[in-house]
């Protein structure tokens, strides 16, 4: 690892990296320059060695294994354990100096411990406000554009991300999920923890580099929406989201594999994420050691 080796009291951004190293290196290089931002950080979960083309000062963390998100995470902030506040980033995120500061100014809040921008794509609005639907527990975004100041959400995107460090002290983002709902679970013990989740009306641009196969997303979606309810301790949600699951959501995908001719790999994912979701759950806050294990049944890499 290379860069500033003491951060205290300082904003770090830690970026999640997976795939081409040109948008990373990209979004680093800019954030390297922001007059708001004390050090990058990068976290190589596809365990590139470090790009030539990257600044000097930013630092280059190839870690003993892919981590998943929550786990590249937790990677950053751990070479930087001193920082007063975390930036947790896609490396296909985009953001101004404007977005920065009125972020920061809405993280320094005394009980606010995550703050994120609002999301766009090519196709407009990408996340409004989001919220957990009542019976599934799933999460839902609500395709509204903020209005006015920043107000409270049940949970925002790890896309990009605000943190105080105090709050991640207290309840860490979970390593377990590997990709895929650790930044909801995170908000939810944030707030029962007493602190408040905000959303800004400030922007950042999602480009959606797609660095990871769609289909993964089948298991992942699939699998860590009933870790998420187990981990809750919501048994009748568990229950309900397991035969929804195998009696919706698996008969459908099926369904449409065979009406659109496009091979069983996403049934398969859909079907082994049910039955890891019910049998696998790790006991330790870390990935599974076989992870990625969408990599059994599908393209990865």
């Amino acid at each position: 690892m290379t860069g500033k080796p003491v951060v205290t009291g300082k904003t770090v951004a830690v970026i999640v990296h997976y795939g081409g190293v040109d948008p990373t290196v990209s979004l680093a290089a800019r954030l390297d320059t922001s007059p708001a931002v004390d050090q990058v950080v990068a976290v190589a979960n596809d365990l590139t060695g470090r790009p030539a083309e990257l600044p000097a000062s930013v630092a280059w963390i190839v870690p003993p294994r892919n981590l998943g998100f929550g786990g590249g995470f937790r990677c950053g902030t751990d070479a930087y354990p001193s920082a007063s506040t975390y930036i947790l980033l896609n490396n296909d995120v985009r953001l101004d100096e404007a977005t920065i500061a009125e972020c920061l100014r809405a993280l320094a809040g005394d009980d606010v411990g995550i703050v994120a921008p609002t999301l766009v794509n090519a196709d407009g609005l990408q996340s409004g406000a989001a919220v957990t639907t009542r019976v599934l527990g799933a999460p839902r975004v609500l395709r509204v554009p903020p209005t006015g100041d920043v107000h409270d959400a049940d949970w925002v995107t790890g896309a990009v991300m605000f943190v105080k460090a105090r709050c991640h002290r207290q309840v860490p983002m979970d390593c377990r999920f590997f990709l895929g709902w650790e930044d909801l679970e995170f908000c939810r013990r944030a707030r029962r923890a007493g602190w408040r989740v905000l959303l800004s009306p400030a922007r950042a641009w999602h480009t959606g580099g797609a660095t990871l196969p769609a289909k993964a997303y089948g298991y992942y979606y699939t699998r860590n929406q009933l870790w998420f309810a187990r981990m809750s301790g919501w048994r009748v949600r568990a229950a309900l989201i397991a035969l929804w699951s195998g009696l919706v959501v698996l008969p459908r995908t099926v369904a449409l594999d065979l009406l659109r001719r496009r091979g069983t790999a996403l049934s398969v994912l859909v079907f082994h994420g049910l039955l890891d979701g019910l049998t696998r759950l790790p006991s330790d806050d870390a990935p599974l050691p076989d992870e990625p294990r969408a990599a059994r049944w599908s393209r990865w890499g």
